[in-house]
């Protein structure tokens, strides 16, 4: 209990602090209903506090409100996959590929949720695209590796793997 003491630390948890974000949000929407701006942020912490339902719904105004809006998509595409849908992910991580073609993590999170669905050699498509857009990318190694992996291609993954250790290894 010293850390209720502690100035440097606050007694809110993460899921508080999302929760008071929801309640400003939705009031900031009460006054101004077409703010896209207000929507998302709100989608971000329902995705936070695991409301992937509410996360979609708001996720899908801001679509509804700015059609291009391919981190939208990127992030209604997670929500789709946290709840268990990759077919609806990989929709929409293709519409925000087709908004932005270089957009390194929705090509991540597309290949994320091809391997939910078994299609590892498009995954491993994909995340060589992230690899190629950022080449210090480490977390598309370790998925790509994952995936190589799956596919029974232990030397490749043994070798992202000792990318991702040597990325990680340099950050420091």
């Amino acid at each position: 209990m010293n850390w209720k003491n502690d100035p440097n630390l606050s007694a809110m948890s993460d899921e508080d602090y999302s929760t008071q974000i929801i309640v400003h949000l939705t009031q900031e929407i009460a006054l101004h209903p077409n703010d896209k701006q207000a929507y998302f942020l709100r989608g971000n912490a329902y995705l936070d506090k695991r409301d992937f339902d509410a996360a979609i719904a708001d996720y899908s105004r801001v679509i509804a409100l700015a059609p291009s809006d391919a981190v939208a998509y990127n992030n209604r595409g997670i929500a789709f996959r946290s709840k268990g849908d990759p077919e609806s992910a990989t929709e929409d991580y293709t519409r925000a590929l087709a908004i932005n073609p270089d957009y390194r993590d929705a090509y991540n999170n597309l290949g994320l949720a091809l391997s939910d669905l078994g299609a590892y050699a498009e995954a491993i498509r994909n995340y060589s695209r992230a690899l190629t857009l950022d080449p210090g990318y480490w977390y598309a190694y370790n998925n790509r590796g994952l995936a190589l992996w799956a596919m029974g291609d232990k030397a490749a993954a043994m070798r992202d793997y000792e990318k991702v250790k040597e990325l990680m290894e340099n950050s420091w």
